[in-house]
């Protein structure tokens, strides 16, 4: 008896950003570049997180500080070097730090600095110094679990990292930068969802996530009568899904899975559909994601996992059935 599987591995293609973020970046083509392989997105919404008590330490040349959120008891303590192998800087670099401050209205002239929203690392040149990399909280934490940067950070990382879902969304004929770019319902989101953070604007709330895929594997085993031309299809990769149809549908099992308020289709008859892959007759589909964020819905959550296999799963069955199995 053939059977034919596809195991397919969601990972953030980009840290989070937030709205405020995405308005100054929107235009970066080194960000579009970033996340052209990304044609599917989350937009979420968590209360303000922070970089607080933040103190350069010039003789070990890095900056110590915490990052704060909202309602979160927990307390990350962090020690970023100056120097980063990411963006090439080296011990002869002198390297300066711009912050951002959440509340420009308060001047603070010495340290420690509290409020932050981000800050860049410049390297100091004669003529034009120039830009290495921003960090907002998120950005580095992402930057840090995946091993981009060399950075110490002790605490519950993950009770940073959950997100009320809002909408799911797909960009597969353009980038999401331009997709997002006056999408109603983004908007509607900003204008409509209150803030969770007293005095605080949604924009600094409400987070863009966008996915790529890290992984999808196919698996397919074949029975005594199998016919030499289906094998040698399936050596040569020939039945293979389109990448496009993957993430369509993806979108397809998330949203049915999640059932977002901003979502005006629920696709409640999924696994069926026209431009997903009920046609491709797969015996099991699943999708998990591989960075260790909580996805919150109504009804509950999906976690994420760093293992290789990642968190909880939707798994779909026999394109029929249809259910999400937690990670133990």
């Amino acid at each position: 008896m053939n059977r034919k599987s596809l195991i397919n591995k969601l990972e953030l293609a980009y840290a989070p950003m937030t709205a405020y973020e995405f308005a100054i970046v929107k235009k970066d083509s080194d960000i579009e570049k970033a996340l052209s392989r990304s044609s599917l997105y989350i937009i979420g919404q968590r209360p303000v997180i922070t970089f607080e008590n933040v103190i350069p330490d010039e003789l070990k040349y890095q900056l110590n500080f915490e990052i704060h959120q909202v309602g979160n008891p927990n307390i990350l303590k962090c020690k970023l070097p100056l120097i980063q192998t990411i963006v090439g800087s080296t011990d002869q670099d002198t390297i300066k730090v711009a912050f951002n401050f959440l509340d420009k209205s308060t001047i603070q002239n010495s340290p420690p600095l509290y409020n932050i929203h981000g800050f860049s690392f410049v390297k100091h040149q004669k003529n034009k110094d120039e830009f290495l990399i921003w960090f907002s909280p998120e950005k580095l934490l992402h930057n840090w679990w995946k091993g981009y940067i060399d950075c110490e950070i002790e605490g519950d990382y993950k009770s940073f990292v959950n997100y009320k879902v809002h909408y799911v969304g797909k960009a597969t004929k353009q980038s999401i930068l331009k997709r997002l770019t006056g999408h109603s319902a983004f908007q509607d989101i900003l204008s409509l969802e209150a803030a969770v953070t007293e005095k605080q604007l949604p924009a600094n709330e409400v987070v863009i996530l966008p996915f790529e895929f890290e992984d999808n594997l196919q698996i397919q085993s074949f029975g005594d009568k199998s016919d030499m031309p289906s094998l040698a299809a399936a050596l040569r990769g020939d039945n293979y899904p389109e990448q496009e149809k993957v993430f369509l549908d993806a979108e397809k099992a998330l949203i049915k899975a999640m059932e977002p308020v901003y979502n005006k289709e629920l696709f409640k008859n999924y696994p069926v559909s026209k431009d997903g892959l009920y046609n491709d007759n797969y015996d099991t589909i699943s999708y998990s994601f591989t960075d260790p964020i909580s996805l919150i819905y109504n009804e509950g959550e999906i976690k994420g996992n760093k293992s290789p296999i990642g968190g909880d799963t939707i798994i779909i069955l026999d394109n029929s059935e249809f259910k999400l199995v937690k990670y133990k």
